[in-house]
């Protein structure tokens, strides 16, 4: 499956998703220190892997910006697409 910029965007979706859920453990008020510890280490994985997915997004959308890797192709004598 090719990677693109939606995939990314639905990828980061999820992980922002699953940081908030984490983030609603370590403020609840049943939560124990046993809790707040492996949300926490969770938290910190899911962070890391959300950096990573943001770089990814900022270089592929650099890459439409730059118009690298993409064919133009013209429709008449006005209209050209990627």
């Amino acid at each position: 499956m090719e990677i693109t910029i939606g995939n990314l965007v639905d990828q980061l979706s999820i992980v922002n998703i699953r940081i908030w859920m984490l983030e609603d453990v370590k403020r609840g008020s049943k939560a124990s220190d046993k809790d707040i510890a492996e949300a926490t280490r969770k938290t910190n994985a899911l962070n890391t892997h959300r950096n990573m997915l943001i770089e990814a997004i900022d270089a592929g959308l650099n890459k439409i910006t730059r118009g690298d890797g993409y064919t133009t192709y013209g429709q008449g004598s006005t209209k050209m697409y990627r």
